[in-house]
């Protein structure tokens, strides 16, 4: 009886264990590619080698890639900016027909709570904009040293 095999998706790491992860990589993936290089010196038909154009054309897609995503998360922001700037006008248009010392009892009041949400949402957006500029080049950069450390020399 075969069983079939499953994949947890793991949780992004933070941006600093990512950019960690990605040096480790980079690094491993320059050797391979380097040694790939000097093998080939000399020699026109190595040098044709798919490796070297892969090199190429993946950076063009990652950088392509991270634009697009982060093209997101800017504009996902930017929603939640334009969102609180209307709560902060909506308090304003209160406070001008209320009472003057109920409507600033009132503004304090929801200002302070309105303050505490943003703060949250700021430090939310940094994530995801952090996650979104990484997991392209990440992802691509774990892959060639995978897939370059268990090529036969």
């Amino acid at each position: 009886m075969s069983r079939k095999r499953t994949t947890r998706r793991r949780r992004p790491a933070d941006p600093l264990t990512r950019m960690v992860e990605m040096t480790v990589a980079a690094g491993q993936t320059i050797g391979h590619r380097s040694l790939m290089l000097a093998q080939a010196a000399g020699d026109p038909v190595a040098l044709g080698r798919p490796e070297f154009t892969r090199m190429v054309t993946e950076k063009m897609a990652v950088a392509a890639e991270t634009g697009v995503q982060v093209a997101g998360q800017l504009a996902a922001a930017q929603w939640g900016w334009a969102g609180w700037f209307g709560a902060q006008a909506q308090l304003g248009a209160a406070a001008l027909a209320a009472n003057p010392v109920t409507a600033w009892q009132h503004w304090l009041t929801a200002s302070t709570g309105q303050a505490a949400e943003i703060g949250e949402r700021l430090m939310a957006d940094a994530t995801a904009l952090a996650d979104a500029s990484l997991a392209p080049a990440h992802r691509v950069v774990s892959a060639n040293a995978k897939r370059l450390g268990r090529r036969k020399r």
